[in-house]
């Protein structure tokens, strides 16, 4: 056979309608492949973080195909790989039982009766107890599979009397229907693998797992081919198995890709999954290079930021941060996740004139005139005046000071005087801070919002480009309380623009905030939270959680879930996947990072 490994999906938190789509595509797999094994595999590895040691179930996914000419699968992330290792088989023990090469026991069962519905994903119940499960599948001719269509509604039909029969051939007529429309007609075995390292607990593992089926409806039994089940060679002992058969449309309840946990190689330990498996987040792996923590206050968000910094940094020891922190959260703790505190107060001069910013390339014009109409209040009927002033001036002026005593129109400088008076010309005059290495600004002690909203674009912006854009290694761009700044669309387009821009220099930008609400506001706001690849939703208010359920497209169950989410508790959404998870702080990283008052 020819392997696949294939990416499994967070199924059990999607909406219906992506819940559609992922049974859509595999049923879109069975029939594009023809013949071949599908393969769930679980495996344990101790985990460790601290002084804390865990015991870890991965799941792999494979498909095996016989068609050697086949070089790709364009599904489920199909990437070719050698074909997955299992032990050999040293002997039998007993006629349902195997000996393997590693010195445990096996066993293989068959399922051998379905009932008319089944919950979709069921089989992910198992996975707790079985060590593989086995789609064997292969899609009859065209001939043959009407032949047999006929023949089991033939069959059946001579049974009178029972309504379960009476359903049952009205199901075989409609399969019948579906086949000459051109369906595949597929015969398919469903294996369940069960191993433990001695043959007690082998047989309380199989009771464990014909007990969960039988719950579902299933029926299923070890039949004395065991060493043929468990090497997929089904062909020539027909005779000894029931043969089922299905459309590829009706095989997706038997859909079990389902992986609700997250290990990215080289991530980040954040916390721990509804699985209980610990979550490993390398933003670095994912689609774009942005992170939205969403969470009210007292729901976990600036702890949860403050432990994927710190541990981030444990990992990369190179790793360069620049955050901006209204509240001055992050400067108090700074030390811990490797960075300079820097507290910026009123009539401090900055240095931080958007006419040098301009001159440097930092910002461009509109950029420019954006910022100073939003703090300035330039109506628009005058903001394309500016924009043309700062067009032939721009480059010729020293400075702010200069370019408003040099405007013309009389109405644009009077509304620019702020500009030229303190406490603003303060943040323009100086010269600004020499940067190196990781550096936090804290805002707190600036009293008004306005001048924090001014402060933090700019050093934003100069940061951003004295630091992230130079840096080689990876670096991470956060803002903390990022609420502050919803009422001013230019200032949230501007981080729009920065987190789009890093994504060409390998920067992460990490947006925490309380109210997505205010953020599906404007159109900037919206694109942060759509075009993020990863999201961490924590509590939301009733207004957040419909915003969340609207973006996000969340099923009412989930919308609900942030609603009453326990305080670090929330919902992990990342490329593919969306599971449930647990930030989970050591006791030490509680102390130092927690800013309740309990």
């Amino acid at each position: 056979m020819r392997w696949f490994r294939l990416e499994g999906v967070s199924f059990a938190i999607l909406s219906d309608v992506e819940r559609d789509y992922v049974l859509k595509e595999w049923e879109a797999l069975i029939s594009a492949v023809k013949s071949g094994v599908i393969l769930a595999r679980r495996r344990v590895e101790g985990f460790s973080y601290g002084s804390h040691d865990f015991l870890v179930g991965f799941t792999d996914f494979y498909l095996g195909v016989g068609d050697r000419s086949r070089t790709s699968v364009p599904y489920f992330s199909a990437v070719e790989v050698e074909p997955p290792q299992r032990p050999g088989v040293r002997g039998l023990a007993g006629v349902r039982t195997l000996y393997l090469s590693d010195g445990s026991y096996a066993r293989v069962l068959i399922a051998y009766r379905y009932p008319s519905a089944l919950p979709e994903s069921f089989l992910y119940s198992l996975f707790g107890d079985v060590w593989e499960i086995a789609l064997v599948f292969k899609s009859l001719p065209r001939p043959r599979a009407l032949s047999l269509v006929e023949s089991a509604v033939k069959r059946k039909s001579v049974i009178t009397g029972s309504v379960e029969v009476a359903h049952e051939v009205e199901a075989l007529r409609e399969l019948g229907e579906r086949v000459l429309r051109g369906s595949d007609l597929i015969e398919f075995y469903l294996l369940v693998v069960i191993k433990a390292p001695g043959l007690r607990a082998l047989n309380e593992a199989e009771e464990r797992v014909k007990t969960m089926l039988k719950g579902f409806g299933v029926e299923a039994e070890a039949p004395p081919i065991q060493r043929e089940l468990y090497e997929f060679r089904l062909c020539g002992f027909l005779a000894c198995v029931e043969r089922a058969y299905a459309d590829a449309a009706s095989l997706k309840p038997l859909f079990f890709l389902v992986d609700e946990e997250m290990h990215d190689v080289g991530g980040v330990f954040l916390g721990f999954s509804g699985s209980g498996s610990p979550v490993m987040l390398d933003l670095w792996s994912k689609p774009n290079l942005n992170f939205v923590i969403l969470g009210v206050t007292g729901s976990g968000k600036s702890m949860s930021a403050k432990l994927y910094l710190k541990r981030l940094r444990e990992r990369v020891r190179e790793v360069t941060y620049v955050g901006v922190d209204p509240e001055s959260e992050y400067t108090k703790v700074a030390k811990h996740v490797g960075a300079a505190p820097v507290e910026i107060s009123e009539g401090q001069e900055l240095g931080l004139d958007p006419i040098r910013l301009l001159q440097l390339n930092y910002l461009d014009i509109s950029q420019v005139s954006d910022v100073l109409s939003e703090v300035y209040a330039v109506p628009r009927k005058l903001q394309g005046v500016l924009r043309k002033e700062l067009f032939v001036k721009g480059d010729v002026v020293s400075g702010v000071e200069e370019f408003v005593a040099t405007l013309r129109d009389p109405v644009l400088r009077k509304l620019l005087e702020g500009a030229v008076a303190p406490p603003d010309v303060n943040v323009f005059r100086g010269v600004p801070p020499k940067l190196s290495g990781s550096v936090v600004f804290g805002l707190r002690s600036l009293r008004s919002k306005r001048l924090k909203i001014l402060i933090s674009t700019l050093i934003s912006t100069y940061a951003y480009n004295t630091l992230l854009v130079k840096s080689r290694g990876r670096s991470v761009f956060f803002v903390d309380e990022a609420w502050l700044f919803m009422e001013t669309p230019s200032i949230v387009g501007l981080f729009e623009n920065l987190a789009r821009r890093g994504r060409k220099h390998g920067v992460v930008f990490m947006y925490v905030t309380q109210r997505a609400e205010d953020l599906v506001r404007s159109p900037q706001g919206r694109a942060i939270l759509e075009q993020s690849a990863t999201v961490l939703l924590m509590r939301q208010e009733p207004e957040g959680r419909d915003a969340c359920k609207k973006i996000y497209k969340l099923s009412e169950a989930e919308a609900d879930y942030l609603t009453r989410a326990p305080v670090g508790s929330g919902i992990l959404k990342a490329g593919r996947k969306r599971i449930t998870i647990q930030v989970a702080p050591t006791p030490e990283e509680l102390e130092v990072f927690s800013t309740s008052t309990r």
